[in-house]
């Protein structure tokens, strides 16, 4: 075979969903953990807990929330860091990746943190998403690095070298994005 197809092939196989990846959510980009292990900690996320992060990444906030007793459910576009994210969490059965677009898919009704860490221009789309799914008013929200714009947080963790970790709770987005 021809290097130059090979070439070909592995770009339009893992490259191109790669950057619509990027384009429709953001580029993947490490989350700092300290902020995200504080929140963790004030929210007492235990056993009982249901974690799902939108845009997986590499894992991390899965692996943090299973650390916890929690079970976790990661949705990732980008097929390089789906399979970085499953061999990240490899063994950790309370946890399941879920390859494809999260805007597509409908939340497990007993979510009870949702995680995120998206591109600014994406936090409305996110917002109205999020508003129309089944999940319980008492669900938590932490987004990463860029707050919901005119949506009163519960909490605001800051933490040295890490980006501002914004707690928002799920009555308070429906009611901003649903009106």
């Amino acid at each position: 075979m021809d290097p130059w197809i090979l070439v070909a092939l592995v770009f339009s196989v893992f490259l191109m969903p790669t950057a619509y990846a990027g384009l429709i959510g953001a580029p993947w980009a490490p989350t700092r953990m300290a902020s995200v292990k504080k929140a963790f900690d004030d929210i007492e996320i235990t056993d009982k807990d249901v974690v799902v992060d939108l845009g997986a990444g590499n894992g991390a906030i899965l692996l943090e929330a299973a650390k916890r007793g929690a079970r976790g459910v990661g949705y990732e576009l980008s097929p390089i860091m789906w399979i970085v994210a499953v061999i990240h969490l490899f063994g950790q059965k309370s946890v399941r990746m879920i390859y494809g677009n999260f805007f597509k898919k409908s939340l497990p009704k007993d979510t009870t943190l949702i995680f995120l860490f998206l591109m600014p221009k994406h936090m409305d789309q996110v917002g109205n998403y999020l508003a129309a799914q089944g999940v319980d008013k008492k669900t938590l929200v932490l987004s990463y690095a860029f707050p919901f714009k005119g949506v009163k947080t519960l909490n605001i963790y800051r933490e040295k070298k890490c980006a501002p970790l914004y707690l928002y709770d799920m009555s308070t987005l429906r009611f901003h994005f649903l009106i």
